[in-house]
């Protein structure tokens, strides 16, 4: 992904910001839109995402699992440690539409998507299991 991709990507959904689908009438968008645009950073952080989502397999349909699940705010510790930065909702969605997952959208703002459901009940529970070494170590 590149600039140009990224601001197509962003250009067709125009309530997304770093913080994710915001309601346009909010005082706060136009400014977080504007950031969300113009940051080099989101666009980093969108590459970093789209590289490990490239791994991720995509399911036909959504399920209820992954309306639950397939989250930014469901899989956020998971994709920021797999990809060893922070990851905002907005790069997060734009790289899993970049990646060619579908997107469905609950109540309006928030996005969930069509990653595979074993594959992530997968690295959920590894996710999991590293983070319970990680305190028990003390890391």
């Amino acid at each position: 992904m590149h600039r140009k991709i990224f601001e197509s990507i962003i250009s067709k959904i125009l309530h997304l910001t770093a913080d994710g689908l915001m309601d346009i009438s909010k005082a706060d968008f136009a400014p977080k839109r504007r950031d969300f645009v113009r940051s080099a950073k989101h666009l980093i952080q969108a590459i970093a995402a789209a590289k490990y989502l490239q791994n991720i397999g995509k399911s036909s349909r959504f399920s209820r699992w992954q309306r639950a699940n397939c989250t930014h705010a469901s899989l956020k510790e998971l994709v920021e440690w797999s990809t060893g930065q922070e990851i905002s909702e907005g790069a997060f969605i734009s790289a899993a539409l970049h990646s060619g997952f579908t997107m469905g959208v609950q109540d309006g703002t928030i996005a969930y998507f069509n990653f595979l459901v074993p594959q992530m009940e997968f690295e959920l529970d590894r996710f999991a299991q590293v983070s319970q070494l990680r305190k028990v170590v003390g890391s």
